[in-house]
């Protein structure tokens, strides 16, 4: 799970921030810095192609048992960044999620908790900060993202990222740094983004995504690490359990999403709409094909 922004926020968020940026008069005095932000709308929380399960087995029964889509609901998301004339940025990203981390990280410590994961929904925070630079036409980036959820526990993360980018491609690699129940230590999701301008201030973006699996963690494996106990063959630990389904898988295609942005007339709102094609799990399931509407108002 994991910056870890949603895809349908940086398609909103692209589109705005340019928006805001081009209602800038042309003869106002230029800042070291700058700071925009952004509200958003989006039809459902999808991350990084996980659209049915996170486990390891289907059918699924989703939000119920604080299982993927992060929200099966329409999600209100939003954020902040500041990016300065140096290279230094600085953000911060927040959404509702339709599920309890809390409740999810409690039946790792106690196997009798089964239910109630609708409980206490949590919140999703994301803070990140590092340097962009260039060396000729290549440009740079580094930083870290640390994931705080309120209604969480055995959630919250660091995470590093990596990136290069060239005309209209990105290439990036973000690698988790501790065990949570939505990961493992030594995770990284590799991503190939693309982004190019079309007439009527149109932006189409696309994502490829990939991941590199760490196979053994505290809550994800083939062990139950709180009994120290294997799962056996044919099955998987998966944060509070062993369950029948597919093992570990050490990497795997993730996503290819297509979208398109648009600002709505002269206003600050902008619509997005993308097309998720899944790929599969860490547990090797495949996921559902999707499609995701947002609106964002830009700041």
């Amino acid at each position: 799970m994991t910056a870890r922004i949603s895809l349908a926020v940086l398609f909103s968020m692209t589109a705005a921030c340019s928006a805001f940026a081009a209602d800038a008069p042309a003869d106002a005095p230029a800042a070291p810095y700058t700071v925009t932000g952004h509200i958003d709308l989006v039809s459902r929380y999808y991350l990084r192609g996980a659209t049915t399960t996170y486990g390891n087995a289907l059918p699924t029964l989703g939000n119920k048992i604080a299982d993927a889509p992060e929200s099966d609901r329409p999600a209100l998301q939003g954020g902040l960044d500041f990016v300065h004339e140096s290279g230094f940025y600085a953000g911060y990203f927040a959404s509702s999620i339709n599920y309890s981390y809390k409740q999810l990280g409690r039946s790792y410590d106690d196997r009798n908790i089964v239910s109630g994961f609708q409980n206490d929904k949590s919140v999703e925070n994301d803070f990140y900060a590092g340097y962009n630079g260039k060396a000729g036409d290549l440009g740079y980036t580094a930083g870290l993202t640390g994931y705080y959820y309120i209604n969480g526990k055995h959630a919250n993360a660091f995470e590093t990222k990596l990136g290069l980018a060239y005309g209209d491609f990105a290439l990036s690699a973000q690698t988790l740094l501790n065990d949570v129940v939505w990961g493992n230590k030594g995770d990284t999701y590799v991503t190939l983004n693309y982004s190019h301008a079309l007439p009527y201030k149109i932006t189409f973006l696309g994502s490829l995504g990939g991941y590199v699996y760490k196979k053994e963690g505290k809550f994800l494996g083939t062990t139950d690490t709180l009994t120290n106990t294997s799962c056996g063959g044919g099955s998987a630990f998966n944060v509070n359990g062993c369950y029948a389904g597919n093992t570990p898988i050490s990497s795997g295609f993730r996503h290819l999403i297509l979208g398109f942005t648009q600002p709505i007339l002269d206003t600050p709102l902008t619509w997005g709409l993308q097309a998720i094609i899944a790929g599969k799990t860490r547990f090797g399931i495949k996921q559902d094909n999707k499609v995701v509407a947002s609106i964002s108002y830009g700041f």
